[in-house]
């Protein structure tokens, strides 16, 4: 358990969700291979979005120009009949490489539920092809691009924040468009901060001459529906007030904040059942004997 803190809109959004949860992913999984692999599981929501964003990723890194329609269609078919089909049969086969949660903890899925994984696929592909920042990325060329899906890191009051822009470049008037790619419907919980996060680092980086200079775009492609926001001085500023005060609580429940050493009890599970039948490590707070013996008739008592 002696890694190094760092921050991340996802490591926050755990935190906040369950703290038992977030004991398991970032201090226990980098050891235990059998929690790093329940970290791991996929589920259908979550499934979806990643084929889509790796689709576009390979995309972007080996394309600067729009396909033609055909072209569009064989990939957009390629990401249903290769990828969604490979990972279906790997994860029904129980493989380390792609596993979902619905296969794991064997709960039913039905044949409406695999459509509607397949339909947000297609329907986020092909609205990608036609969605106006992917036109206004192509138009001003890849020499104006500044990341694609590259992991990188900052720091924030001396802890690491790590982050990873889907797309980020310089337009024709040069400001910097920094975007995002979603594949849900609504506005998630942390989707501004993470933005605020971004353009935080664009211009620690000195992309931009100042914070207006920002703007970012969360692109809904499912639906579609695309939200450009102008960035500022104030927004740069609640965002590393708020990645100070989030790591901060974070720290504040290990042991040794020095040494990022915590222990399991101090890091108390939630008590909503809804959440919890649907997380990753269920069968490690519930162990299906303990579920069991619970529920076994109990003998009658000597009279």
């Amino acid at each position: 358990m002696g890694h190094e803190f760092s921050w991340s809109v996802s490591r926050h959004d755990t935190f906040n969700s369950c703290r038992r949860k977030y004991f398991y992913s970032y201090y226990l999984a980098p050891d235990d291979p059998e929690i790093h692999r329940l970290k791991k599981l996929s589920a259908l929501p979550l499934w979806a979005g990643s084929v889509v964003h790796e689709t576009i990723e390979g995309f972007l890194k080996a394309r600067d120009t729009l396909p033609s329609e055909a072209e569009q269609q064989a990939i957009v078919h390629a990401a249903v009949h290769e990828r969604l089909l490979g990972d279906w049969r790997d994860s029904e086969a129980a493989s380390l490489r792609f596993r979902l949660f619905e296969h794991e903890y064997a709960t039913t899925v039905e044949a409406e539920d695999k459509k509607i994984v397949v339909g947000t696929v297609m329907r986020s592909l092909r609205n990608f092809f036609k969605s106006p920042v992917l036109q206004e990325a192509l138009a001003v060329g890849r020499a104006s691009w500044l990341t694609v899906e590259d992991l990188v890191s900052f720091e924030v009051g001396g802890v690491p924040v790590f982050l990873r822009m889907d797309l980020a470049f310089r337009d024709a008037q040069g400001r910097v468009v920094i975007v995002d790619w979603k594949t849900g419907r609504g506005e998630g919980r942390f989707n501004e901060i993470q933005l605020a996060g971004y353009a935080l680092y664009a211009a620690r980086q000195g992309w931009a001459a100042s914070p207006e200079e920002i703007q970012t775009e969360l692109a809904y492609l499912a639906i579609p529906r695309y939200v450009r926001r102008r960035v500022d001085g104030r927004k740069l500023e609640h965002a590393r007030a708020f990645i100070e005060k989030s790591a901060e609580r974070m720290k504040g429940l290990l042991v040794d904040p020095v040494l990022n050493l915590g222990r399991l009890e101090d890091f108390p599970m939630i008590d909503r059942p809804t959440m919890c039948r649907r997380c990753n490590f269920r069968r490690l707070c519930f162990p299906p004997a303990d579920v069991a013996a619970a529920e076994a008739p109990q003998p009658a008592a000597a009279l």
